[in-house]
């Protein structure tokens, strides 16, 4: 079973996102980066687990558990409901690829637990913010 954890950070000045995402499975453990370009963080967690998911499938994962630091991404998938405009598309994008996994689970996690993820993401963003 691969774990993926990702995270995305923004910048509301310039405003711009970049996310990460790290596969973790019996010894692998591969870093994957994304500049999302303009948009707050809510909507750079959606659009890095997108990335995440279309990454899993690149590398012919089929069972995979997403840890994430946003509660609203877990709370939305356990409830199987967005009301967001903006998330609902990401939701509904996901969702339609979820067909190519055996299992796919999602579970937040605290923080801390996401670092590696999380320093990614915050390295590719101020690479693009210092030009």
């Amino acid at each position: 079973m691969t774990r993926a954890y990702i995270d995305a950070a923004a910048s509301m000045q310039p405003k711009m996102a970049a996310g990460a995402v790290v596969f973790k499975d019996d010894g692998m453990n591969h870093e994957f980066t994304k500049f999302l370009g303009e948009m707050d963080n809510h909507e750079a967690e959606w659009a890095t687990l997108e990335f995440a998911v279309e990454k899993a499938i690149e590398h012919s994962i089929t069972s995979l558990i997403v840890y994430t630091d946003s509660k609203i991404i877990a709370d939305s998938f356990d409830k199987n409901h967005v009301k967001h405009p903006v998330f609902r598309k990401y939701f509904d994008s996901i969702s339609a690829d979820l067909k190519k996994f055996d299992l796919f689970l999602i579970s937040w996690t605290p923080r801390g637990k996401n670092r590696q993820a999380d320093e990614r993401a915050k390295e590719l963003l101020y690479k693009h913010k210092e030009g």
